[in-house]
């Protein structure tokens, strides 16, 4: 089993994405006439657009443990996903689990271990996986190839800071949950922010129990936003919301994140900046692992050819030593360019998040923490030249 190496749970610092609110009920008819009342709301949570917009690593030629670890890691905002479902969780607090996947002949075969997982959590983490698995490039082509390589990776999902919806708190919640359950179905109206930084989008629900669901969003300053709302309106209002009050409008915020980018978001709500940065960084693993995986390939590709070759010199040409060396110093690159392109994200983050700090000391500690990981991928970073001076080292000499 591999342990994610500096795998940080920043979300248990506190700086959950669950978002309460008020919504109003009535008029009902009280002794005295007509009220109305406040009820609370717990489901308004962001959503990831990668979900919508899948894109699997790249991978090596050959895949090999820690390659489909990468990707089972890389699949991590899609588990999720899975337990944000409450039918997909138990009534605990945290759902912890060890997916273990077997890719043999093409075909991905996972065992679910663990707590708080129901049997269709457990089939919807299978499926989304898979579905994941196979976005990336030639995937086909790699998968039928391998024969019986094993990953294994453990996820925790934690209700009380992370997306969650949960029903039952009131009948305004229960609305707002079934409109996030169902965002995911949603994809289409998502497309002009494929590429660009999504943003917050306010709505009202107003429900009776004689008409349809009125759903109005308040106009954004963002060009896609608009198309992104014009496309929402009309999916919210046909999706089949109930009241049992006379009338019953909840507020909803449609928050958005998205694995499937690069970057951090600009001029993002702090929570939101956040959320975003740890989805990133989650993929910047991801494809160290797999970058790690296509180094040890290279490694055991040259040291077999070393090892020929000591046994019969005749056996293998120094042509055939130097392009194995080769090989194996460029996969030394590789792996070294996406620590690279990891410290990067995390220096940036540091100079967002001291931004964040100057205006809130609550954010001192997020700070703090990605400075660590900071000093740990740049001692990460000497470690992988050290590889490359080590193999460097072990090419043949060419007088």
């Amino acid at each position: 089993m591999i342990h994610l190496r500096k795998a940080l749970p920043l979300l248990a610092l506190g700086l959950g994405l669950g978002c309460g609110g008020a919504s109003q009920t009535g008029p009902a008819q009280g002794p005295t006439g007509p009220v109305s009342t406040q009820q609370r709301i717990v489901n308004i949570i962001p959503i990831d657009l990668g979900v919508c917009f899948q894109q699997a690593p790249a991978l090596p030629e050959k895949i090999n443990g820690e390659v489909l670890t990468g990707v089972l890691v890389a699949a991590r905002p899609f588990v999720m996903e899975c337990l944000v479902d409450p039918k997909n969780r138990g009534p605990a607090d945290e759902t912890n689990l060890a997916l273990k996947t077997t890719l043999s002949g093409g075909k991905l075969a996972h065992a679910i271990t663990g707590q708080n997982v129901t049997p269709a959590g457990e089939q919807c983490i299978k499926a989304a996986v898979d579905k994941f698995a196979a976005t990336a490039p030639e995937w086909e082509k790699k998968a039928a190839a391998a024969n019986s390589v094993t990953a294994e990776v453990q996820y925790k999902h934690i209700a009380s800071v992370m997306p969650t919806v949960k029903m039952g708190v009131s009948e305004a919640s229960d609305v707002t949950g079934a409109i996030r359950l169902a965002q995911g179905s949603f994809c289409d109206c998502y497309e002009p922010w494929k590429s660009a930084d999504p943003v917050l989008l306010k709505a009202q629900v107003k429900l009776t129990q004689t008409a349809a669901p009125a759903v109005t969003i308040e106009p954004p300053t963002d060009p896609n936003g608009t198309q992104v709302a014009a496309c929402l309106q009309p999916k919210v209002a046909a999706l089949p919301l109930k009241t049992t009050s006379t009338e019953l409008t909840a507020p909803y915020t449609f928050m958005f994140l998205s694995s499937a980018r690069e970057g951090l978001f600009q001029g993002a709500p702090p929570p939101i900046a956040f959320a975003q940065y740890e989805l990133v960084r989650n993929q910047r693993l991801a494809a160290a692992v797999i970058a790690m995986g296509a180094r040890t390939q290279a490694a055991e590709a040259y040291d077999a050819l070393v090892a020929k070759y000591k046994k019969d010199t005749a056996s293998v040409t120094l042509e055939q030593l130097k392009n194995g060396c080769g090989a194996l110093t460029q996969a030394d690159d590789g792996y070294i360019a996406v620590l690279q392109k990891q410290l990067e994200l995390e220096q940036s983050a540091v100079a967002m998040f001291t931004d964040f700090a100057a205006k809130d000391a609550a954010w001192a500690t997020v700070k703090d923490a990605t400075q660590i990981n900071v000093d740990e991928t740049k001692k990460e970073i000497e470690n992988g030249k050290k590889f490359k001076e080590s193999d460097l080292q072990a090419c043949p000499k060419v007088k």
